[in-house]
Formats: C-alpha cells, sequence, structure tokens
C-alpha cells in the first residue's frame, strides 16, 4: 500500500438533497476523496443506489485507492430511521420507496465487501465525537439540522439506539396544532426549523411581499428559494428573513433544551447545513437555549459547533464499518 494512505474504508452517505460517497483513513481519520452529487429524489431508492455506487468508484479512483487495498467492510450512512438491527432502511422522509430496503446487503453485493449502515444523526455524532467538537466527551449530544432535524446520542462513550429509533429529535411536538411535518404529525420540530420547513416559510414569505432581498437572491421566483438562500438574505439583515430564522431557531432551543433536560449532555454539538450559517444561528441559538433551560444546567453544558465541514458523516461512517 502506498504511503499517506492509511487503513482506507469506503463510506457513504444518503441525505435527503445528497449523496455523497467517499475513501476515509480510518487509522488517522482523514477523508482521502470524496464525491457528492444531488439525490435523483425523482427516481426513489434505486435511483439513489446507482448514483452512489458511481460516486463510490469515483471515489476510489480519485484517492488511488483499488478494492484489493481497502480495510474491512463499507459504512453506511442513511437520511432516516433504520431498523433495530441496523440491516434495513425504515424510511426516507424526503425519497420516496426505501421502506424496507436491505441497504447493506445491496451495497455489499455491488463492492464485494461487508456493509454496515446507521441513520445519518449517529454517524454523525460519531465523527464528532471521535475526530471533532465533541472529541473526548463521555456524554454526547449531536443536533444535525439539514433537510430535516435528527439527533445522535454518545452516552458513556457509546453509541447510544435505544430499540433503534432513538434520538428523532426532529419529530418531538414544540408546538401544539403547528404546520404538518413530513412524518404526517402537526407541531414537529422539523416541520419548524429544518432546511425545508425554512424554505418553505421563505417561500410564503416571498409571495406576501415580505422580503425584497429574497426576491432579488431568487430573481423572483418562490420555487428557487432554499434555506440556504433564506440564511443568507437573514444574514446581510433582510428584516423579514431574519425574524422568520430567529422565530425557527428558538423553536429549535425549545428542542434542545428538552433533550438536555431529560439526557444531560457534556456538550450540545451543532451540525447539518443549516448550521453553516455559524453567525446567526449561534447569535440565535445561543441566548434562546439559556431562556428554556432550567437555571440549573445553564453554564454545565457546552454548545458547540461541527468543524468537520459537513464530513463528519463520513467519519462516523468509516467508524461503523469498524463496529461502533
Amino acid at each position: 500500500m502506498k504511503s499517506g494512505k492509511g487503513r482506507p474504508v469506503l463510506v457513504f452517505d444518503f441525505g435527503g438533497t445528497k449523496l455523497a460517497a467517499g475513501v476515509v483513513d480510518a487509522e488517522g481519520g482523514r477523508v482521502l476523496s470524496f464525491v457528492r452529487v444531488p439525490t435523483p429524489a425523482g427516481q426513489g431508492a434505486s435511483g439513489s443506489i446507482d448514483a452512489i455506487a458511481r460516486s463510490g468508484k469515483q471515489a476510489l479512483e480519485t484517492a488511488g485507492v483499488g478494492m484489493d487495498e481497502l480495510h474491512g467492510g463499507i459504512g453506511i450512512s442513511f437520511g432516516g430511521p433504520v431498523s433495530r438491527d441496523r440491516r434495513t432502511v425504515l424510511r426516507s422522509m424526503h425519497v420516496e420507496a426505501w421502506d424496507s430496503i436491505d441497504l447493506p446487503d445491496r451495497i455489499a453485493a455491488l463492492f464485494d465487501r461487508p456493509a454496515f449502515m446507521d441513520n445519518d444523526a449517529n454517524a454523525a455524532a460519531l465523527g464528532e465525537w471521535a475526530y471533532g467538537a465533541g472529541k473526548g466527551a463521555e456524554n454526547l449530544l449531536y443536533v444535525q439540522i439539514s433537510t430535516g432535524i435528527g439527533a445522535g446520542l454518545i452516552v458513556q462513550g457509546k453509541v447510544y439506539r435505544g430499540s433503534g429509533l432513538a434520538g428523532e429529535l426532529g419529530h418531538i411536538t414544540v408546538l401544539a396544532d403547528g404546520p404538518l411535518c413530513s412524518c404526517g404529525k402537526r407541531g414537529c420540530l422539523e416541520g419548524l426549523a429544518a432546511g425545508w420547513a425554512i424554505a418553505r416559510d421563505g417561500r410564503a414569505l416571498l409571495e406576501n411581499g415580505g422580503s425584497s432581498r429574497l426576491g432579488e437572491l431568487s430573481d423572483h421566483r418562490a420555487e428557487r428559494i432554499d434555506a440556504e438562500m433564506v440564511l443568507r438574505a437573514s444574514q446581510e439583515g433582510d428584516p423579514g428573513s431574519l425574524a422568520m430564522v430567529e422565530r425557527a431557531l428558538r423553536y429549535l432551543a425549545i428542542g434542545i433544551a428538552n433533550a438536555v433536560c431529560l439526557l444531560d449532555p457534556d456538550v450540545v454539538v451543532i451540525g447539518g447545513g443549516v448550521s453553516r450559517a455559524r453567525p446567526v444561528v449561534q447569535g440565535i441559538l445561543e441566548p434562546a437555549l439559556d431562556e428554556f433551560l432550567p437555571a440549573m444546567f445553564r453554564g454545565r453544558v457546552r454548545l458547540a459547533f461541527s468543524e468537520l465541514e459537513g464530513l463528519e458523516t463520513l467519519l462516523g461512517a468509516a467508524l461503523l464499518a469498524q463496529g461502533y
């Protein structure tokens, strides 16, 4: 094996809007290469599997790693709930036809390697705990704010999975009779603060004449608005966008405060695409969290932001392939 590759592991991340494949040095915690492509949502599960298989071969080629040089199995992060034994996808909230798909077996057959899966929040929590903002913490709560909202839990140095569905923070109720969530329930945290919800509210803001800056950024086409655009407008001082983002993040603070009261973690790590607008997110979330936490928890838990630039799920998937 060439120097600098360490122990290369092939890893995949199936997201609601993006797919990623990478080669990770499991020994040094380095991403040797990765390929990110849009999720072909209209093609269902089979389209995503085909796209990520192509991306995996490209990632191996870019890293200069042959199949015979791979170490151990393949790690898979999936953006949705998985079965207790982590062998089957239960469903995707954002892409059709994923129900009951035996994804590790499908990937193992394509690459002739055993494959190991967990949901994306658990994978990201592992990545942050081993290599990122939560390194060294005994008890960690990782909150992923992306297309959806999920949480990964490290309890006494191990991933806590409950009976398989622990960490579904996005589906706790934070507003009775609130907006409809993708899970079919009303008032979920995800339906108020996830990327898709922020985009939905941004489109409504533009259509109701509440933001000239969103109009400029979207060329006055509401269908073009996504969460990144809304966050950009808020960072640039657009009053309507800022008020909307503040409302979403205050609901997020309620959800996190409830989780902190239940779990008493050492650190809460914020990750996912929405969190990369750190100045505006931190400026709103930090004081709101203090407001909603009981006094005995203030100063007890540290709020941190991901340091892994969106690669935490791939790094965590490499640990899944090693039996975590």
